[in-house]
């Protein structure tokens, strides 16, 4: 597997910069030229395994480049209908799990995600990538990323939706405090690349009072929503 000075100062500049500037509308599936870029990446830097925070197109991209996925879903029926494109030959390949969405904590904010079992708690650490495209709403994706640098040390991490300026700049705020190498572009739906954490104790999680209030607010304004996960 390729070293990460060599996918972060080499591949993904590359891999970046050849994306057409404007892309497809894609709603909120992963756009063409982003499964290009990670369909590449994965298979040039000699990625194996894959942990995906959501299932989608991704997932039939990963595995069609040969990487063992593990998918974390908060939604049965999206993974049903991710499971209806990936060729039988490929499934062994892949270990779903659905688990819905709680109330978990993290610096004193609100948010919603998942509580990992030890089971996927492994296969965060031992995978070489990690996806993070869920839960759906993209603000609430700060908690996975958090997972992600803490527990998949040797992992390349990539967040969608990084034009979202919330998410962009919790983003940017882990990236100058975390000493981890990290790479962005704002083309289709903005995505951020993490270099790997190492033991994760060198990254400064904590957000001060303006993050933390508009951490709540945020959090507020998901439970009024109609269908909002409890």
């Amino acid at each position: 597997m390729k070293t990460t000075p060599e996918i972060f100062n080499e591949l993904l500049p590359s891999l970046l910069a050849a994306m057409p500037e404007t892309g497809e509308d894609s709603g909120y599936a992963l756009p063409e030229a982003t499964l290009n870029v990670l369909d590449r990446l994965v298979r040039e830097a000699g990625v194996r395994r894959v942990f995906e925070f959501g299932s989608g197109r991704s997932t039939q991209t990963f595995l069609r480049a040969g990487c063992e996925v593990t998918t974390l879903e908060d939604s049965q029926h999206w993974l049903d209908q991710t499971l209806q494109t990936i060729a039988p030959e490929d499934r062994s390949r892949l270990h779903s799990v659905v688990q819905p969405l709680r109330t978990v904590w993290h610096r004193g904010v609100p948010m919603k995600g998942w509580q990992l079992t030890s089971e996927l708690r492994a296969a965060l650490e031992q995978a070489d990538f990690v996806l993070i495209d869920s839960p759906a709403s993209p603000p609430f994706r700060e908690f996975p990323l958090i997972l992600s640098l803490t527990h998949a040390r040797q992992a390349t991490v990539v967040i969608d939706d990084a034009n979202i300026p919330t998410v962009q700049r919790y983003c940017r705020r882990l990236a100058a405090r975390g000493g981890v190498v990290s790479q962005s572009t704002k083309k289709d739906h903005g995505l951020y690349f993490f270099g790997p954490g190492g033991d994760g104790t060198g990254i400064d999680f904590s957000r001060g009072l303006f993050e933390t209030i508009k951490g709540w607010r945020r959090f507020r304004m998901n439970e009024r929503l109609p269908g909002a996960a409890a």
